[in-house]
């Protein structure tokens, strides 16, 4: 017994005598000339990037791919202080770090973003990044191109417009921040070819979200007279292509109840929570809330068009892809659906919809103070003429009522010569399709022309009065006009 322990005792006087020797022994780099760093890419793009907003980072890796360690000796960007770009070096914000040692077959992460300067107008930005190992030195280069833009708005404020004519340029984009609400009689003019870009993203906070607000006697004005070949655009402030077809990133636009005549045409809404808004008629409301006419809402999250006790004229417009609604309508109103294409395949194929393409209702519940349930209804009326209701689910039109509710609420609808996709719904049907292939060009590329002889859209329509002699991209309609927005 007392062998074993003495032989212990033996071994870790050993192991301490050796410890200053094992530590004295330098790490052995990789020295040789020509033992070079391996870059993921030779050159790092970044999409447009808005005048005085950042990108978002984009990052690349470094190898060494020998068996040894190398010592970086310096990592810098070139350009310094006075850069449109910024560096994050394996974690470190910095324009420079030195003796980097990285070990055989081992890599890091290089991030960068881009800001660039208002003032140096629109052009490319370059730069690179030095890296410097065992005398010899290696670039990564950087690019990126600037874009002037003009900013209206405050993010995560109201800017309130008050009596103002607001004429926005097609010649150059506008980033829209916060909330911007237009009121007493104000008017926000809108050309065709004018992109506005609305600030926000889809994991952004709801206040962040830019949202467009027509209040008092105040009016939108966009492309009257347009149509799809030049229009105007609402869309995300994110260039990326990733965000392209994601919805919940804006607002959208609001039309609230004292709103009066309100015209969008030849217009695109993307990428918004609910596309448009439309509150509660005016009282007596001699004209309609809102006309919209060849024009394209698309990827929302909640609506194409939320409509609240209140009128629309719609003509040659699609309302596409949503992760609810296409159209819905709460407590009645007044809608008027004339060669339009109400389509939803879904924005996110990891996300089922239960929602139906078209929702109509009668009813609204309100609160009292106590918390008690107060049902309220209004009269609807809604007529569908020559136009699309399809998607991918096998009843894609809902009527909603209260049960037990007797309210005095008229209904008054009616689907002339339409394309429908339903199960069991079959009121108010006159001359339609039921559940045939409409032979779309392509879901997948958002284009609901008719791209086949064989759809039997074509020449199923019916002459309108007042009648429209072209449609949503000024194609002209012969005497037997097709379903849908698009003659074929």
């Amino acid at each position: 017994m007392r062998l074993k322990k003495y032989s212990w005792a033996c071994l870790g006087l050993c192991l301490l005598f050796l410890l200053p020797f094992s530590a004295c022994r330098k790490e052995q780099f990789l020295t040789q000339a020509g033992a070079d760093l391996r870059f993921e890419l030779d050159t790092l793009s970044f999409d447009t990037v808005f005048t005085d907003m950042g990108s978002a980072s984009r990052r690349f890796k470094v190898y060494n791919p020998h068996s040894q360690t190398l010592k970086i000796s310096r990592i810098e960007l070139a350009g310094g202080g006075s850069s449109d770009f910024s560096l994050n070096i394996d974690g470190q914000n910095a324009l420079a770090v030195e003796d980097i040692e990285l070990a055989g077959g081992d890599s890091l992460y290089i991030l960068a973003s881009a800001r660039i300067d208002p003032n140096n107008g629109d052009a490319i930005r370059l730069d690179s990044i030095l890296f410097e190992t065992n005398g010899s030195q290696q670039k990564v280069y950087l690019e990126a191109y600037g874009w002037n833009a003009i900013y209206l708005g405050r993010r995560g404020y109201q800017t309130r417009f008050v009596n103002e004519q607001i004429q926005l340029n097609p010649d150059t984009p506008y980033i829209f921040l916060g909330q911007l609400y237009f009121d007493s009689s104000s008017v926000l003019t809108v050309p065709a070819g004018t992109e506005v870009f609305m600030f926000g993203g889809p994991t952004s906070r709801p206040g962040d979200r830019a949202t467009i607000v027509i209040g008092h006697n105040s009016s939108i004005k966009v492309n009257v007279g347009g149509d799809l070949n030049q229009p105007a655009e609402f869309k995300t402030h994110r260039l990326e292509e990733d965000y392209q077809d994601l919805p919940f990133q804006h607002g959208g636009i609001y039309l609230t109840a004292q709103s009066v005549n309100n015209q969008i045409h030849g217009c695109i809404i993307r990428n918004a929570v609910d596309g448009i808004v439309i509150d509660s008629l005016a009282p007596n409301h001699p004209t309609v809330k809102l006309e919209l006419k060849k024009s394209m809402i698309y990827n929302v999250d909640r609506s194409c068009i939320l409509a609240r006790f209140s009128s629309l004229w719609a003509e040659n417009c699609i309302l596409a892809n949503s992760n609810q609604y296409n159209f819905i309508n709460i407590l009645g109103g007044d809608y008027t659906f004339r060669h339009c294409n109400l389509i939803n395949f879904g924005t996110n194929p990891f996300v089922g919809r239960n929602e139906a393409v078209l929702s109509m209702r009668d009813f609204e519940i309100r609160y009292d103070a106590d918390g008690n349930e107060i049902p309220v209804t209004a009269d609807l009326r809604a007529r569908f003429q020559n136009s699309i209701v399809y998607g991918n689910q096998a009843e894609e039109i809902e009527l909603g009522s209260l049960e037990d509710f007797s309210g005095g609420a008229q209904w008054d609808y009616a689907f002339e010569h339409c394309l429908l996709k339903v199960d069991t719904f079959a009121t108010g049907q006159f001359n339609c399709l039921i559940n045939q292939e409409p032979y779309f060009r392509d879901l997948e590329l958002y284009e609901y022309q008719i791209d086949s002889s064989a759809s039997p859209l074509i020449n199923a329509g019916m002459p309108l009065n007042p009648s429209l002699a072209d449609d949503a991209e000024s194609k002209g309609r012969d005497a037997q006009p097709d379903i849908g927005a698009y003659e074929f």
